[in-house]
């Protein structure tokens, strides 16, 4: 899978803004055989992300997840600092963060949720189980 570019991505330009978080991105190196099992399997998506620069399980996930949008190129991503708007993130039912909302589309149905740290072990055999429990 080769690696498509994503110009404005609000993921990718959230840890650009941040050099650890920049680093972080940099050095990680997703399972690609689970991330096209992903993409054919929901090839379009929505994720709302908040997160909060400094937040432990944000510094680990949010790098990983902007480099997995890497291989998802027709995911769309929203992502906006918790802190900031808390009314948002009542709304939307987060307690914790970061929490990945996985959407069928902007504004459409949610298909599943990552909470914090993936269940499975990584971002993307928990973005795999949730496209393919909801196909």
């Amino acid at each position: 899978m080769s690696l498509p570019v994503q110009i404005n991505s609000p993921i990718l330009a959230y840890v650009e803004s941040d050099e650890l978080y920049y680093s972080m991105y940099e050095s990680y190196q997703p399972d690609l055989a689970t991330l096209t099992r992903v993409a054919i399997a929901r090839p379009v998506a929505h994720v709302i992300a908040p997160s909060r620069y400094g937040c432990k399980d944000c510094i680990r996930n949010m790098p990983r997840m902007a480099r997995i949008a890497d291989f998802l190129p027709g995911w769309t991503w929203d992502v906006y600092t918790h802190d900031d708007n808390n009314a948002r993130s009542a709304a939307l039912g987060i307690t914790n963060i970061p929490t990945f909302i996985i959407l069928e589309a902007e504004g459409g149905r949610e298909l599943g949720r990552i909470i914090e740290n993936p269940v499975s072990g990584s971002l993307e055999a928990d973005l795999l189980q949730i496209v393919a429990s909801t196909r």
